[in-house]
């Protein structure tokens, strides 16, 4: 199937970049390019990635902070992890650590779309957490929405939460070792539900405004909606951010959610956001309710791992159903999925011999890491659908 992105130069699923990455599915697009899964197939190591393009023709790379950013926050847990970069067949592209889905993506699994206390408490840490490791990085999101945070794509991610999508970032402004405040009016950026008030006034935004962008998210997940919500006439948005300012958000929250707010409003462009308070805000409020943000997991990382138990069943239970017995294999495809599978198997590399082996046996390898690339991705279908 041919993607969207450009029909001058077509990316089909199957399409293998720089001979080691196998384009699985896409898993997202926009203006600019698309976002794929990919198979990643090096000498000792097999792994699932993802790839985003973008157009060579852009004036302007969103990609160059994307790759600057991860380069610079390697390391932490809270961003993907980067690969490697460079051009393929009139885009560039950088290939970096394959993540889950959105928050977005997970509020919407069931009804009420909507996050219980405990979950909005454990989001909110390691959000703000996040804003923290890019603000100290010297730089602010000015995107900061719920597509914007997603889980990681592991037993062992699956509680974590990564910021991601640096297009829009934007290094704070630095004289003489301090952050000084730009005198310039700049043009709208990030998402009209969740912008700061200062992004409506097209000021230019600090790291204070990304953490307003997060507070109008938790609220809006917590109690289901804004008073902006149902329109979106730019200057209504802002008469309604504004007339919410003194805590009339808050009225089926914590008093503690005034508290935050009151910190970050009264905030300027130079003045760093005191992230302790904040996070120290979250606890207190589970305390307060006795929930363990520490040691409970999140409601979704329980279904995921449920998901993963089908997986390992259906590897274990020997389906070879789906081959077709007249199909012959050749050395390149056997290495491709003995690699694969794997990693599986405590991710050691096996070292077989292709031409000894007999065709039943080639076939019960590849029917297995078929399972395994299509029940991975079905996870990631399991959160879309």
């Amino acid at each position: 199937m041919t993607s969207p992105i450009t029909a001058s130069v077509p990316l089909q699923i199957g399409d293998v970049i720089k001979d080691r990455y196998t384009l699985l599915k896409q898993i997202g697009a926009g203006t600019y390019g698309a976002i794929y899964a990919a198979l990643y197939r090096g000498n000792m190591v097999t792994r699932l990635v993802a790839i985003k393009f973008e157009k060579v023709t852009q004036k302007y790379s969103l990609q160059y902070n994307e790759v600057a950013l991860m380069k610079l926050l390697a390391g932490s847990s809270h961003f993907a992890k980067f690969y490697r970069c460079g051009t393929h067949e009139g885009f560039k592209f950088v290939c970096m650590e394959l993540l889950g889905p959105s928050l977005i993506q997970l509020v919407n699994r069931k009804r009420p779309y909507q996050l219980n206390l405990f979950q909005l408490l454990k989001f909110g840490v390691q959000a703000i957490k996040c804003l923290q490791e890019l603000h100290k990085a010297g730089f602010v999101h000015r995107d900061v929405k719920p597509e914007n945070f997603v889980i990681g794509n592991t037993k062992k991610t699956a509680g974590t939460i990564y910021l991601i999508d640096f297009g829009l970032c934007k290094r704070l402004p630095v004289v003489d070792g301090k952050i000084v405040k730009p005198t310039n009016k700049g043009s709208f950026r990030g998402t009209l539900r969740y912008a700061s008030p200062n992004g409506h006034k097209l000021l230019e935004l600090g790291r204070h405004d990304d953490l307003i962008s997060l507070l109008y998210m938790m609220v809006e997940y917590y109690t289901g909606k804004l008073p902006w919500s149902n329109t979106e006439d730019i200057n209504e948005i802002l008469h309604l951010k504004q007339q919410s300012i003194g805590g009339r958000l808050f009225s089926k929250m914590p008093l503690q959610f005034q508290e935050f707010e009151n910190h970050i409003f009264q905030l300027d462009f130079v003045d760093e956001p005191d992230y302790k308070k904040l996070i120290g805000l979250m606890f207190l409020v589970a305390y307060n309710s006795k929930l363990d943000l520490n040691n409970w997991p999140f409601e979704w990382e329980e279904e995921l791992n449920q998901q993963r138990e089908i997986v390992r069943h259906r590897l274990n239970s020997g389906l070879n159903e789906s081959l077709d017995l007249n199909v012959q294999y050749d050395d390149n495809q056997i290495t491709a999925i003995i690699t694969t599978h794997s990693e599986t198997q405590a991710n050691s590399v096996l070292k077989i011999n292709c031409a000894t082996l007999l065709i039943e046996v080639q076939k019960k390898i590849i029917t297995e890491i078929l399972i395994t690339i299509k029940l991975r991705l079905q996870i990631i279908d399991f959160i879309e659908g």
